[in-house]
């Protein structure tokens, strides 16, 4: 078996075993699931309406429709002021018409809620995703390329006292590509955070959070590039945060900040920029309610040209709760992404790409164990570079059965 598969299989059979003692004794914190979903994509590759499918895909449409179907169990139960959660899935992708995408993932999340005393507690937590890299920005139309991104966390929370907390984490992170993307390349993470939050009886808060990260590159980079291409880089993140609860029907929340990335090697890789985010959630009748928000991140996406991305999206979405068991959402986004940074020195037109995305969506759950989705998506590019336009239009529906 491959190395790469034995950590999320012992996580699964730790599971079974803890499950099956949980099982024994009453079954309530333990629930296995079943899933089967079709989602119908009429632009798959995010070609331009200019491109020529036949010479790029082999086929004259990119429409696609694709078979998802899952297994998954969940065992979340508390132990004095411990708690254990832990969920694994396996979950398989089946392509009509592109049938060397098929894959099958095996993605987990497991935590514990640790707690020392009342006022010292914080999380342990480990999770694996594995997908598909979307066509979005890679290009590579007639191979399958997946993605799997694993996280492990330490962190607490000390009370000082009825309102300041004290913070703290230690994370480590990896991205690992089964082909190399130059743009988002394989790394290894590691961060440390600290902080420190003002609480009040209401629910507002107000805090400050300092990250500091060492980061590599697990791709096959040498020293010198010829493209200027480093093998590790350090980043520094400063962020005020703040939550207003409002009223009882409306709360809202608010981050400022600022990354900045440096490469030992080839400074003029190096780049920063303010992030931010407000967030407005609003029930204005016991049954509807609504989110909007604008948020802006600053990525590395390194390319001969450029060296990061900067991203603003804005988004608005009503909730109905149609009945006690259904409810409806629609969600509007627009997205303005710009790409920066020169690593040649020399001046060049810089890509912007502009999104819009309009969703609508219904989620019914008719009984205890049984819950339906449905959706319609529609989203258009423009950029100002050619070939990365596109326009696109989804469906996806969905059963999944609970026990």
């Amino acid at each position: 078996m491959p190395p790469t598969h034995r950590h999320p299989l012992t996580l699964l059979a730790i599971l079974l075993a803890t499950a099956g003692n949980a099982w024994a004794e009453g079954g309530q914190d333990l629930q296995f699931r079943a899933s089967v979903g079709l989602a119908n994509d009429s632009n798959l590759f995010r070609l331009p309406a200019s491109a020529n499918a036949q010479a790029l895909i082999g086929r004259s449409s990119a429409a696609e429709t694709v078979r998802i179907t899952s297994l998954g169990v969940n065992y979340n139960k508390a132990y004095s002021l411990q708690r254990v959660e832990l969920d694994v899935a396996v979950v398989k992708y089946s392509y009509q018409n592109f049938s060397y995408l098929d894959f099958s993932a095996l993605n987990y999340r497991g935590a514990w809620r640790w707690s020392y005393t009342p006022h010292l507690r914080g999380n342990l937590s480990t999770s694996r995703d594995q997908r598909l890299n979307s066509f979005i920005d890679f290009r590579g139309f007639n191979v399958r390329n997946e993605r799997v991104t694993t996280n492990t966390r330490l962190d607490g929370n000390y009370e000082l006292d009825a309102n300041w907390r004290l913070l703290g984490g230690l994370t480590q992170s990896a991205l690992k590509n089964s082909l190399q993307i130059t743009s988002e390349a394989d790394y290894r993470l590691t961060t440390l955070d600290g902080g420190v939050r003002y609480v009040l009886a209401s629910g507002s808060s107000a805090g400050y959070t300092l990250r500091s990260s060492d980061g590599t590159y697990t791709t096959n980079r040498v020293i010198p590039s010829p493209g200027f291409f480093d093998d590790r880089f350090t980043q520094t993140d400063n962020e005020l945060l703040a939550t207003w609860a409002i009223s009882r029907d409306t709360s809202a929340d608010f981050r400022a900040g600022h990354r900045s990335r440096s490469y030992p090697n080839y400074p003029q890789r190096n780049f920063g920029g303010f992030t931010g985010a407000a967030n407005i959630n609003w029930s204005y009748s016991p049954k509807a309610g609504l989110a909007a928000g604008w948020a802006r991140e600053i990525n590395a996406f390194e390319t001969t040209n450029t060296n990061f991305s900067q991203t603003d999206r804005f988004s608005v979405g009503p909730v109905w709760q149609v009945s006690p068991k259904a409810a409806v959402r629609v969600q509007l986004a627009h997205e303005v992404r710009d790409f920066g940074g020169s690593p040649s020195g020399l001046a060049r037109l810089q890509r912007r790409d502009v999104t819009r995305d309009a969703s609508v969506s219904m989620d019914w759950q008719p009984t205890k164990y049984l819950s339906l989705s449905a959706s319609l998506q529609n989203a258009k590019r423009s950029s100002s570079l050619a070939g990365f336009d596109y326009s696109s239009n989804a469906i996806n529906v969905s059963a999944q059965f609970t026990y």
